[in-house]
């Protein structure tokens, strides 16, 4: 027969050992948040000594398009943008998922600014994007070694104006050209404040693109 203290700490042991795998996945959430900010903190700082430390050599980046740069490529493109300050950003982990050394993370990034369009009024424009991130853990830490986006969604005062998946084929023209909704100019293709450079250049931390000329 059990006593009283026996069930009790039969109890306690149970209990731990059901909490550990939530301690323990929010314990590897935390430290791949920290990595991201990590990243995008580097990344603004245009700085390959600052960025290529949370790299792996063989780090490449894919874009909606299919096409993919290395760790060169892409700070020399992230080096011709500027960083603007009034860019509102958010990013959240979807899902982790660990394997040895080795960690398959789904995150999204929003990215939000401003722009004029043709009506003279200013619209806000917003990125959310979703990637497939792979890091692989070494002695300094997480590094990422790849990540490919699988999904674009632009959206101008909260009506999404267009939307793209790892496999659409690209739109005609590319994502600079299409065809004008109610708040672009013609021919403009300024990014305006807290926008980036090209929507297929967004990998986790960078600067997001800027908007298409939209659809009717």
């Amino acid at each position: 027969m059990l006593s009283r203290n026996s069930i009790r700490l039969m109890l306690a042991v149970g209990t731990a050992v059901s909490l550990m795998p939530t301690v323990a996945l929010a314990d590897v959430r935390s430290d791949f948040e920290a990595r991201y900010a990590q990243l995008r903190k580097a990344m603004d700082t245009r700085e390959p000594e600052q960025i290529k430390p949370l790299l792996t050599p063989d780090f490449s980046a894919t874009d909606i398009g299919g096409e993919s740069q290395s760790a060169d490529d892409l700070i020399d493109r992230l080096s011709m943008i500027p960083v603007d300050p009034e860019r509102k950003e958010t990013n959240a982990i979807d899902s982790i998922e660990v394997q040895g050394n080795t960690a398959q993370v789904v995150q999204h990034l929003d990215v939000s600014g401003t722009r004029e369009g043709r009506d003279g009024k200013t619209h806000t424009m917003t990125f959310a994007t979703v990637s497939h991130d792979t890091w692989v853990q070494q002695p300094s830490g997480w590094l990422l070694k790849a990540t490919e986006m699988e999904q674009v969604t632009i959206t101008r005062d909260g009506q999404v104006v267009r939307q793209m998946k790892k496999g659409d084929p690209m739109p005609e023209g590319g994502w600079r050209r299409g065809r004008r909704g109610p708040g672009d100019r013609q021919g403009d293709h300024g990014a305006g404040k807290g926008m980036g450079s090209t929507p297929t250049d967004s990998p986790p931390g960078s600067d997001m693109p800027q908007p298409p000329a939209g659809d009717d």
